[in-house]
């Protein structure tokens, strides 16, 4: 008799992770968070715990990382170096304190946005195949949306 309402608890509690599509990641170390899909895998933490790449078996590639800033490092200077990742850039945008380009690189899109502090630096990379740009748009736009950056102003 239990059993039945357990089952029928366990999976209304299921619904809204499932509805959802997404989970959401957070770095113990430098305190950025990230929603990625549900059903992406995720390789092992590194030793030094500065991130973690996701993907999903049919080439779309996130990394959600931070590194400390220990070359002074501006959101000017820090995009001019990412720039080097890209054969082709489309976009670019510079606030205050964060950065973000989307280009080409052989047959991939490229995006980066990175946010810039005087101690740390939180990045989100995604990486996926050009020829797949529209089953990916709204993936690429949640992801975006919901990377929040850690303490930037303290070395981790």
């Amino acid at each position: 008799m239990l059993r039945k309402p357990l089952a029928v608890l366990a999976l209304a509690l299921a619904i809204p992770v499932f509805a959802s599509g997404y989970t959401n990641y957070c770095n113990s170390r430098y305190g950025f968070c990230v929603d990625y899909p549900a059903n992406f895998g995720m390789e092992p933490a590194p030793v030094n715990n500065d991130g973690r790449v996701f993907y999903d078996g049919e080439g779309f590639r996130m990394t959600a990382s931070g590194i400390n800033n220990v070359l002074d490092g501006t959101v000017k200077s820090e995009m001019k170096s990412r720039e080097d990742d890209f054969d082709n850039v489309t976009y670019r945008k510079q606030q205050d304190n964060w950065y973000a380009l989307s280009g080409y690189k052989d047959d991939n899109i490229l995006y980066v946005k990175s946010w810039v502090g005087s101690d740390a630096i939180n990045s989100l990379y995604l990486q996926y195949p050009t020829a797949m740009k529209d089953e990916y748009d709204e993936t690429v736009k949640h992801l975006v949306k919901s990377f929040i950056p850690g303490d930037l102003e303290e070395s981790h």
